[in-house]
């Protein structure tokens, strides 16, 4: 706690008599920053000062990125300043600095110098000075959403209201939620209704809502303990609907954005792990040493998730000397989001807030199935899906009534010289679920006419365009010609000739959401030596931002794709070319899981990636002679 109430001691120093505001996020035991006068934006906020007072100087100081972007949702409440601190404790070791971006709004202009340094590691402190005072919370929202890669950082859901204690951790990493007193009603905005709709948490006696909306009660964290419940009147609690724990809805949602498969590491060094209790507290303990030590409330964070990456699994132990159960349903999906490997032989039937297919994975994966590390990134990968499709905020907030978001739309790329492949390549993409997709099929020197072409898309359900460009044409120009057919928001190069499983699109649109990277794909993992019949599995590092993903899986942001001008009109090296742009725009690129993708290497000749066949030989997990795909591919093994 020293290197934050140093920047407590400084910040007085530097304003003398002027009036210094402290706030903190994620602190069970602030300790010394208390002493200091520390307002706690997790606890009760209808005493803070308001947004309208102003300071010298706002000090907001954070354990983690998470408790960051917990607090930004929150940043309507802090007053103006003319100078902002924001400080992190603790980051993953993989977190680069959190250089924040201004716009050119009035609020910014008044910006005089911005300092982002790392006094110590892993801690991180970014400070902002202006020419007069600003509002506070515009510079603890950007600090936050630098550390989310700088993408738009809102829900897309109906205007949130948040009343009462810990209410942010319903609506994670929001600036543009409307902070409200406990009894109401919620300010107005511009004129308008201040929110759409309002999440409040509450005491046993929850005090009667001054207000046009009908707010969404919540239990407060100290009311759902075991000890709690177990009071007299505790099961009052239950009765009320307040402590009904049979639906994901009933929980707040894992922070998507920041509790992900990130950092997911492939190869892990420890053993096995154990979550359970120790002194009232969710601990996972591996080979007698605590790697974390969970919240009180269960929140899961990114420094939690990246203490814990190098275990092999995590045994889970669900007896009742806990905290209660929502932190141990917290807990639990927010392990499960970020990819690590849980086991345990029952859940109990109070967690049915996991749902029911959560709860079947985390049983039906045995211990000794992780000591493979193919199966226990499989397993990875079915829990990771399930808890971010199920426990991430915009699910959560469409589970609580918000208008379910469109379906997003996707343009498959599709281009080949072979019609002799079209049947396969349709058969790939008929196989996908989970997505909705139209196809560019471009026939490039080949006829639609031609037997097995017809046949093939006589037979293919999904929307298709055809069209054919002349045999001449490079292979870029034809890419381009395809995207420029496409009406989706998305646009996804595939190849005719390489597998791809059926949640290939879904997994990378997946991704995308919680990467925050304007351009998603996967790395060619499993390679398929058909011209020596072997199946390699290289060793490769995934869930990372990268400057590499295979040609054939390159899922990019319409708007990125335009704002570099596409392919390169090149026949060959325009995957490369296209990677390179994006980066050299400012855009980022991430690598996604592989287990989803297979690359079918034949006859260099027959490929525009010339490489030869003695590189997928090299740097191998595995090798198997015959087709060997991931279980996650759901291909027969004879599937060539």
């Amino acid at each position: 706690m020293s290197l934050l109430t140093d920047l407590v001691r400084a910040a007085r120093e530097r304003a003398g008599k002027g009036r210094v505001l402290v706030y903190h996020a994620g602190f069970e035991t602030p300790g010394e920053l208390e002493a200091y006068g520390a307002m706690d934006l997790d606890g009760d906020t209808g005493g803070l000062p308001g947004a309208e007072e102003s300071a010298a100087e706002v000090l907001v100081l954070a354990r983690t990125a998470t408790d960051v972007r917990r607090a930004a949702s929150l940043q309507a409440l802090l007053p103006l300043a003319a100078r902002v601190v924001v400080a992190v404790r603790e980051t993953p070791h993989w977190y680069t600095a959190p250089v924040l971006s201004p716009t050119p709004a009035h609020r910014w202009r008044a910006l005089v110098e911005l300092r982002v340094h790392r006094p110590a590691k892993p801690s991180w402190v970014v400070e902002a000075t202006f020419s007069k005072p600003v509002p506070a919370g515009r510079t603890l929202a950007a600090t936050a959403r630098a550390f989310a890669g700088h993408r738009l950082d809102a829900t897309a859901a109906p205007v949130a209201a948040l009343a009462g204690p810990g209410a942010a951790h319903w609506r994670p990493g929001d600036p543009n939620a409307a902070p409200a007193p406990l009894p109401g009603p919620v300010p107005d905005r511009f004129g308008a209704r201040g929110a759409d709709v309002v999440v409040r948490a509450v005491g046993r006696e929850p005090v009667d809502w001054d207000g046009e909306e009908t707010p969404d009660d919540r239990p407060e964290a100290a009311l759902m303990t075991w000890e709690r419940l177990g009071r007299p009147g505790g099961g009052a609690i239950a009765r009320s609907g307040l402590g009904d724990l049979s639906e994901p809805r009933t929980i707040p949602p894992v922070d998507d954005r920041s509790v992900n498969p990130m950092g997911f590491v492939t190869v892990p060094s420890l053993g096995m792990a154990d979550l359970s209790v120790r002194s009232g507290r969710w601990t996972i303990v591996c080979e007698g040493r605590e790697l974390t030590v969970f919240d009180a409330s269960g929140r899961v964070t990114d420094v939690d998730v990246d203490r814990i990456r190098q275990v092999r699994g995590v045994r889970v132990d669900w007896r009742r000397a806990h905290t209660g159960p929502v932190a141990a349903l917290r807990v639990v999906t927010g392990l499960a989001a970020a990819g690590v490997p849980l086991v345990c032989e029952t859940v109990p039937r109070w967690a049915g807030a996991l749902g029911d297919e959560l709860t079947r994975l985390i049983t039906s994966a045995g211990e000794p199935g992780l000591k493979d590390d193919l199966e226990r990134e499989e397993h990875s990968v079915r829990l990771r899906r399930q808890a971010l499709r199920v426990h991430g905020v915009r699910a959560r907030w469409e589970q609580l009534g918000a208008p379910a978001r469109p379906p997003a739309t996707v343009s498959v790329l599709l281009a080949t010289r072979r019609p002799d492949m079209v049947p396969f390549a349709l058969e790939q993409l008929a196989r996908q679920r989970g997505a909705t997709f139209e196809v560019i099929l471009a026939l490039h020197g080949v006829s639609a006419s031609h037997p097995g072409v017809a046949g093939a898309l006589a037979s293919f359900e999904r929307p298709v365009t055809v069209f054919e460009p002349d045999a001449g044409t490079v292979f870029g120009t034809v890419l381009n010609q395809a995207a420029a057919r496409a009406s989706g928001s998305f646009l996804l190069k595939m190849d005719d000739d390489d597998w791809y499983g059926p949640d290939f699109v879904s997994d990378l649109l997946l991704a995308h959401s919680y990467s925050g990277a304007q351009v998603v794909g996967m790395v060619p993992e499993f390679v398929h030596l058909a011209s020596i019949g072997v199946t390699v599995h290289r060793e490769q590092v995934t869930e990372q931002i990268t400057n590499f993903i295979a040609g054939g899986t390159i899922f990019s942001e319409r708007s990125a794709f335009e704002a570099v001008g596409g392919f390169r009109p090149m026949p060959g090296t325009i995957d490369a070319q296209f990677q390179h742009a994006v980066q050299a725009a400012g855009g980022q690129i991430y690598r996604t899981q592989g287990l989803g993708y297979i690359l079918r290497r034949g006859n260099v000749a027959n490929h525009t990636w010339r490489e030869p066949i003695g590189t997928f030989l090299r740097r191998n997990k595995r090798q198997w002679r015959g087709f060997r795909p991931s279980a996650l591919m759901e291909l027969p093994a004879e599937a060539p």
